[in-house]
């Protein structure tokens, strides 16, 4: 390779160094408001647990239990990315939910799909075929994330009422240290019976009893709602700081890729020059030598004459 090319070679790489730190920069810099926001969910899905509790302290109203496991029909819920540059996040999504089911030892044909996030839904449908209910797309902004919830959560009551669905579990990333991320599965529905029953026997925190409105069954429902809420939220916010941090830790193994690159690159380019000035040289003395001869020739003719 010539040192032009070399040269060329060189400052391509340097540029793209400088657009892979950029981007694991902002990468970086994007985990935090998700981590908040994931840190300020924990703290609600603490408040709407003590609702719970009180509620069942103050009502004489039992939840249904569930079916068992082999009348089970699942509803898989994968949240996944429809940006690059973070590996194989979305096949890690796909890959665990269908180990999760064959490790259970869970029929299959018992199991239908919703995806969030086109490119895990086209993935997802060409392993699932029509047992893939639909796709939602994933936004980036921690605004968007409720909406989107609230579109999923509308879409699996119809799915519910159209199919023998038990069962909703939610499959997402989330971000573990020294690692890109790993999956999660996180049980969306039915309710936590066995926790939530037992709250009835545990002790209020409280001076007093909490006071229910009349409308308990309107209660229920509306906490039903935040429940649900936060748990497909937190998975969301969960699943987006993942992403953030997958892309980071990938740029940083890129950026070790290249400057370690650019350093072969520059050790070529200093020897590849270092032979050009010896060549150079050479030729130089070369010439002075091939001069000599022909110097002391026309200095004897000039004393012949």
């Amino acid at each position: 390779m010539t040192l032009e090319a070399l040269n060329k070679r060189i400052k391509t790489t340097t540029d793209l160094r400088d657009i892979v730190s950029t981007m694991k920069i902002l990468s970086s810099v994007s985990i935090g408001p998700y981590e908040k926001a994931l840190e300020s969910l924990t703290e609600y899905g603490k408040t709407v647990r003590d609702a719970f509790w009180g509620f069942m302290l103050g009502s004489d109203l039992t939840l249904p239990n569930v079916r068992k496991e082999k009348d089970t029909h699942y509803l898989a819920i994968l949240i996944g990315t429809d940006n690059g540059l973070v590996g194989k996040f979305n096949r890690d999504v796909l890959t665990f939910s269908q180990n999760y089911f064959k490790e259970k030892q869970i029929d299959l044909s018992h199991v239908s799909y919703l995806c969030i996030g086109k490119r895990l839904g086209a993935m997802t449908e060409g392993v699932v075929g029509s047992k893939l209910h639909g796709t939602y797309a994933i936004s980036n902004s921690l605004k968007e994330i409720a909406s989107i919830a609230v579109a999923v959560l509308i879409k699996i009551n119809e799915i519910i009422s159209k199919t023998a669905t038990t069962k909703v579990l939610v499959f997402h990333n989330q971000k573990v240290s020294g690692t890109a991320q790993a999956p999660k599965v996180s049980q969306l529905m039915p309710l936590p019976y066995d926790e939530l029953m037992q709250l009835k026997k545990d002790k209020w925190d409280g001076k007093a009893l909490p006071i229910l409105p009349e409308d308990t069954q309107g209660l229920l429902v509306g906490l039903m709602h935040e429940y649900l809420t936060v748990i497909l939220t937190g998975g969301l916010t969960a699943s987006l700081a993942a992403e953030h941090y997958a892309r980071m830790v990938n740029m940083q193994q890129a950026e070790k890729n290249i400057d370690k690159s650019l350093e072969d690159m520059n050790l070529a380019y200093q020897q590849a020059r270092q032979t050009q000035i010896t060549d150079e040289l050479i030729d130089i003395v070369s010439g002075a030598e091939a001069m000599k001869p022909k110097k002391k020739q026309d200095n004897f003719m000039t004393n012949a004459v």
